[in-house]
C-alpha cells in the first residue's frame, strides 16, 4: 500500500548541522524533514519503508535516508529503538563540496559496507552517541570527527548520484512545494481537506498537483491523508477515555469502518484488537504508551550502556 507524508522539523540546538538522539518508535508514519538521517538499531525489531521499499531490521543493522525522502517505520510488538544522526547538506560542506550536492542511491550501509568497514562504522555511530549525549568537554569536535569518518565510510563504498547547479535547483524548488503541502496536510488532516484547495494555494491544475504528489510523496493525495489520519489514531488509540468511534471522528475518518480498514491494511487486526494488544505492551513497558519516545540524553547515554554491543 503506497503511504503519506508529514513533513518533520529539525532543531540542531546543540551542534551545528547535526543531532543526535535516542529514539524508541512504535509507529511513525510516512514522513520526511530536510536533513540526511541515519537510523541505527540499538534494540527491538521492525520495518523502515522507504517509498515502497520495505527494509526489516534488528539490533545492529542500520539505513541511510537522503533529505526529502519518504519514509515511514513500524515495530514488532515493543518499540524498536534507534540512535539517529540527523545531519544538513551544511554539514562541512566548505571542506566537502558534495555533502551539498549529492544523493545516496541505496539505503543501506551494512549491505554497501564490507564486513570490516561497516564494524567500524558502528563503533563509530556508538562512540558518536555517547559523546554527544555526555557533553564532556570538547565532545563537539569528538562528535564532528565521528560524523566525519562515518560519512568518508559512507561517501567511499554507497553510490550516489551528483545534482548539477540546475539539477540541485529544481530539486530545492520541489522541496519547497511539498513543504507547502506536507504543512498544509499536517494543519488540517482533522478536517475536510480537497485536492482543489491545495492547487488553489500552488496556482496549478489539480491535475497537476495529483501528478507531483504521487511522483515526489510516492503516493496519491488520498492514500496521503489515511495514512496521516492513521498515525493519529494510533496515538489516541492509547487513551482509554475514548471510544473507538471518538478516535475515528478526532482522527479525520468520517466513520469507523474507514478507520478499521486501515488498522486491518497496516496492522492485520481491527482498532480494538490493536488497542488491546497495545495495552498489554505498555503495562510491561511505559515508554509504548506512545507512538514514539525520545529519550533525555543522561536516560539515552545510560540506554547505551545498558545495550552493548560486540566490540
Amino acid at each position: 500500500m503506497k503511504k503519506m507524508i508529514e513533513y518533520e522539523i529539525i532543531e540542531h540546538d546543540k551542534i551545528r548541522d547535526m543531532r543526535v538522539f535516542l529514539n524508541a518508535i512504535r509507529m511513525r508514519s510516512l514522513h520526511m524533514h530536510h536533513d540526511t538521517e541515519l537510523l541505527f538499531v540499538i534494540s527491538g525489531e521492525g520495518t523502515v519503508r522507504i517509498r515502497n521499499h520495505g527494509y526489516e531490521l534488528k539490533k545492529g543493522d542500520s539505513i541511510l535516508i537522503n533529505a526529502y525522502e519518504s519514509h515511514e517505520i513500524i515495530s514488532y510488538g515493543v518499540p524498536i529503538t534507534f540512535l539517529i544522526v540527523q545531519f544538513s547538506n551544511h554539514f562541512l560542506r566548505d571542506y566537502f563540496h558534495a555533502v551539498r550536492n549529492t544523493v545516496f542511491l541505496d539505503n543501506d550501509p551494512k549491505r554497501c559496507l564490507s564486513e570490516k568497514d561497516y564494524k567500524t562504522f558502528t563503533e563509530l555511530i556508538l562512540h558518536l552517541g555517547r559523546t554527544y549525549f555526555s557533553s564532556e568537554d570538547l565532545y563537539e569536535l569528538r562528535c564532528i570527527s565521528d560524523l566525519s569518518l562515518i560519512l568518508s565510510l559512507l561517501y567511499g563504498s554507497m553510490k550516489t548520484e551528483k545534482l548539477s547547479d540546475s539539477e540541485y535547483s529544481k530539486r530545492k524548488k520541489h522541496n519547497h512545494r511539498i513543504d507547502r503541502i506536507a504543512n498544509y496536510i499536517d494543519s488540517n488532516y482533522q478536517d475536510q481537506i480537497r485536492l482543489s484547495d491545495i492547487a488553489g494555494n500552488e496556482g496549478i491544475t489539480v491535475t497537476h498537483l495529483s501528478h507531483f504528489i504521487s511522483e515526489h510523496f510516492g503516493m496519491t493525495f488520498q492514500e496521503y491523508l489515511k495514512e496521516k489520519r492513521l498515525g493519529c489514531a494510533v496515538r489516541l488509540i492509547l487513551d482509554p477515555s475514548l471510544t473507538l468511534s471518538e478516535v475515528a471522528g478526532n482522527s479525520g475518518f468520517s466513520e469507523l469502518k474507514y478507520m478499521t480498514s486501515a488498522f486491518r491494511e497496516v496492522f492485520g487486526m481491527s482498532p480494538d484488537e490493536y488497542r488491546k494488544r497495545q495495552s498489554k505492551i505498555s503495562h510491561t513497558n511505559k515508554k509504548a504508551d506512545a507512538s514514539e519516545y525520545i529519550y533525555p540524553d543522561r536516560e539515552a547515554l545510560a540506554f547505551l550502556e545498558q545495550n552493548q554491543f560486540t566490540r
